[in-house]
């Protein structure tokens, strides 16, 4: 498996699902990190490009070696399979921070919630809805926070984190305006007027994804990357091995972690066989659009479940996989498992 890193050689624009038509508000904010799907196309477009790929070609099924490698359409990896996207600060790896963990500012200090003791009747079935392990004033989960791998072990192993990053810690957002234009005419389109919110990585903060199966292909140096096309330097090197433990596996509890977004059908909860899911803390959904390339159409919207959602479980510990729910080879549904006891 091959580690591909990307580093932003300008502002990055990284278009969600938010409609944007003309007069549907006018306003279109970035989505970082990006999601599997996104930086899976950029990485197979690259691959494909090395292959001498005639894209004209490739659409009408003419090049079936090419197709074969990178998938025929847009929701096929061919024999490519990808872990991420991850955020890396200094070359180390950040993880969104899991959502059962509480942080209040009033009092500087750390807390949790676990499954409560009694059940309630909901509509997913019987669960121990999450409760709070003491009292804090203030305290609420952090989204758009995120952990480097030690600290992140800690929480596996039930413990607190000592630091964390913050979202201006990676990167600050740059308000951009732009105008539809007629080129033609060489004049611009009345009423299309729109406003964008770019991101601009802060220094030693770059993006990667891991990918196998393509250990012969060597991109070029400079890749576009996100919406507009913004440049990114682009080194592929040998991948190491990242994987997360906080888990004794021979037990039959355990707080699974969602590393990258899960899709699960539109459901807040994967289907795992052999396991039950007690409760969970579960953030807001991510919507996903994207383009069917094969086809020249918009992709139907899908609902994903967040990064650093939160599954306390019993059952088949062991027969848990790295990856859960749908889209694996993409890299959607990627675990860590860490300790809970039930």
């Amino acid at each position: 498996m091959k580690a591909w890193q990307f580093e932003a050689l300008d502002s990055l624009f990284f278009r969600g699902a938010k409609s944007f038509n003309s007069g549907e508000g006018g306003f279109l904010d970035s989505q970082f990190p990006p999601t599997a799907q996104t930086m899976a196309g950029v990485i197979r477009a690259a691959i494909a490009e090395t292959k001498g790929v005639d894209w004209a070609k490739f659409r009408r099924g003419e090049q079936p070696d090419i197709a074969a490698l990178i998938g025929a359409d847009s929701d096929n990896t061919g024999k490519l399979r990808f872990c991420g996207p991850y955020i890396c600060k200094d070359g180390q790896r950040l993880y969104p921070i899991p959502l059962h963990l509480l942080y209040s500012s009033k009092e500087n200090t750390w807390g949790r919630l676990e499954p409560s003791k009694s059940e309630l009747k909901t509509d997913m079935g019987d669960r121990r809805l999450p409760e709070v392990v003491g009292t804090m004033e203030g305290a609420k989960p952090l989204e758009n926070a995120w952990l480097n791998a030690s600290e992140f072990n800690k929480v596996l192993k039930g413990q607190m984190p000592s630091t964390y990053y913050k979202e201006e810690d990676l990167f600050v957002a740059e308000a951009r305006t732009g105008i539809g234009r007629d080129n033609e005419k060489r004049k611009v389109n009345e009423g299309m007027l729109y406003f964008t919110r770019h991101i601009r990585l802060q220094d030693g903060i770059n993006l990667a994804m891991d990918v196998e199966g393509a250990v012969d292909v060597i991109p070029s140096s400079m890749l576009r990357l996100g919406g507009e096309g913004r440049m990114a330097n682009v080194n592929v090197n040998h991948a190491v091995d990242s994987r997360l433990r906080g888990n004794d596996e021979t037990v039959d509890t355990a707080m699974v972690v969602l590393l990258t977004h899960g899709d699960f059908d539109g459901k807040a909860e994967p289907e795992l066989k052999g396991i039950e899911i007690i409760s969970a803390c579960v953030g807001k959904a991510v919507r996903e659009g994207g383009w069917d390339y094969r086809h020249g159409k918009p992709k139907p919207l899908k609902s994903l479940v967040p990064a650093g959602s939160v599954y306390f479980v019993q059952g088949e510990i062991s027969s848990l996989e790295t990856h859960i729910g749908n889209r694996k080879k993409f890299g959607y549904g990627e675990i860590a498992i860490g300790t809970w006891e039930g």
